[in-house]
């Protein structure tokens, strides 16, 4: 008898495309939304519906690229800043936003009634604030049987990931989101990457203070004492980071570096919502699992 499924078992679950956009929700049809946050219009996009505008969209698509963003949708400006006139023009029922655009919330409110929902909180649990915020958008959009079965694929997700892992000597991992040749972001535990290696029962390796976000910004040299540590950089990574390249001496003088444990993951948006999270434990098991030199069994 069969005791568990073997890695290239484990690899082609993982490696299972996102379920298609699902039916909606009967009877009700979602209201026309525009969006001014990246992690509110992953939300949205993840039940399947359209919306009729977000923000920076080319950014997004470099930032984010969780889903194809139909042509349809227009660009109403920065997250900051929205461009209040094309928003009117859009017409929309409802404006989603976040508590970081609470200054202009007022003049939002006077094109169409506008809803701020916070991923992010003092508590440091965005994982799970994301699957109630998506819970919260869902029954504003009718799609609330939506929300639930992306809940419960990310779930499945993570259970399989965290089964495909189990046994394997992983080093703590550093999170890494490289802005230039000398810094990076390092993701503690209270981010939504650290939160995810946390279901997968893995270690992060920064045991540092980190900001509102959960991150720590920090030069090359301060990873040093991380001598034990793998480091996963995920992209999208700037020409000048020494990954890219042969590394200036510092980076090429770190311990893991030397032992080849470093490893790259695909374009993800840090402050994404809970399909963020699922794509990134595909990625992140994927990698950990094809890369020796990050395990040790």
């Amino acid at each position: 008898m069969r005791r568990g499924l073997n890695r290239r078992e484990c690899l082609a679950a993982l490696l299972l495309p996102m379920a298609p956009a699902f039916a909606q929700d009967a009877g009700k049809a979602p209201p026309r939304v525009a969006i001014v946050d990246w992690g509110l219009t992953t939300s949205v996009l993840s039940l399947g519906i359209t919306p009729a505008g977000i923000a920076e969209i080319d950014l997004y698509r470099r930032w984010a690229d969780d889903f194809p963003i139909s042509p349809d949708i227009q660009d109403v400006g920065l997250r900051t800043e929205p461009n209040l006139e094309v928003l009117a023009s859009l017409k929309p029922d409802l404006i989603l936003t976040t508590p970081f655009s609470e200054n202009v919330r007022p003049l939002l409110e006077r094109i169409a009634p506008t809803r701020s929902y916070a991923t992010y909180t003092p508590d440091g649990h965005p994982l799970a604030r994301s699957a109630q915020v998506l819970r919260e958008i869902a029954r504003e959009l009718h799609a609330e049987a939506r929300a639930q079965a992306v809940i419960v694929q990310a779930e499945a997700t993570f259970t399989a990931a965290r089964a495909s892992l189990a046994g394997r000597k992983i080093p703590p991992l550093l999170l890494a989101g490289f802005m230039d040749g000398r810094h990076t972001r390092i993701y503690g535990a209270d981010s939504l990457f650290g939160n995810v290696l946390d279901r997968l029962g893995l270690r992060n390796a920064w045991n540092k203070p980190t900001n509102f976000w959960g991150f720590s910004l920090v030069g090359i040299h301060e990873l040093a004492p991380y001598a034990e540590a793998g480091l996963l950089a995920i992209a999208p990574i700037p020409p000048e980071a020494p990954l890219n390249a042969s590394g200036e001496g510092l980076w090429r003088s770190l311990s893991f570096v030397r032992a080849g444990r470093v490893g790259t993951l695909p374009t993800t948006w840090a402050f994404g919502d809970v399909s963020t999270a699922e794509r990134f434990a595909r990625s992140l098991t994927k990698t950990l699992l094809d890369k020796e030199s990050l395990r040790a069994g």
